[in-house]
C-alpha cells in the first residue's frame, strides 16, 4: 500500500491554543530526554461520508 493511502481518512487536527502548547511542551520534553529532534503531529479521523 502506498504511504499516502494510509492517511487519506485523516486530516490535521484543529487544536485549541492550550492543546497546541501541551503538544509543543511534550515535543520539548522528548527532545531533552532523547537528544533527538522530535516532532509530534496531531491528526483526526475524517467524518464518514454518507450518501
Amino acid at each position: 500500500m502506498p504511504q499516502n493511502e494510509k492517511f487519506e481518512d485523516y486530516s490535521a487536527a484543529d487544536l485549541e491554543p492550550g492543546q497546541l502548547e501541551r503538544l509543543r511542551s511534550l515535543e520539548n520534553e522528548l527532545r531533552e530526554t532523547t537528544n533527538q529532534d522530535i516532532i509530534l503531529i496531531a491528526y483526526e479521523e475524517n467524518e464518514a461520508e454518507t450518501s
